[in-house]
């Protein structure tokens, strides 16, 4: 891995509180070769949740929020293991935001 992964997760920028073990976890997952955390947004939510916005190119893109702040996180899968990750990610989210 290169020297800003540690545990699948990219470090080399900020990710919002309460983020760190999901995205640890989500890099546990089968098929899932890297968790990016892209940019954070000022936002008014809530609370925390975690949901898988869309497919990309490389992967899946996941929105976070976390009081007051929203954040993208790309997901690097290759394409026939795609709608498993997200299915897991689905399952295992109440877990996390609960």
């Amino acid at each position: 891995m290169p020297k800003h992964f540690k545990k699948g997760v990219k470090r080399e920028h900020h990710f919002l509180k309460g983020l760190e073990k999901p995205l640890e976890e989500i890099a546990q997952i089968s098929g899932v070769k890297k968790v990016i955390p892209g940019r954070i947004y000022a936002s008014d939510s809530r609370g925390f949740e975690i949901k898988v916005s869309r497919e990309t190119i490389t992967g899946l893109k996941l929105i976070a929020k976390s009081d007051g702040s929203v954040q993208e996180i790309f997901l690097v899968v290759d394409k026939e293991d795609r709608e498993r990750v997200w299915r897991e990610i689905e399952r295992t989210v109440g877990e996390w935001c609960g």
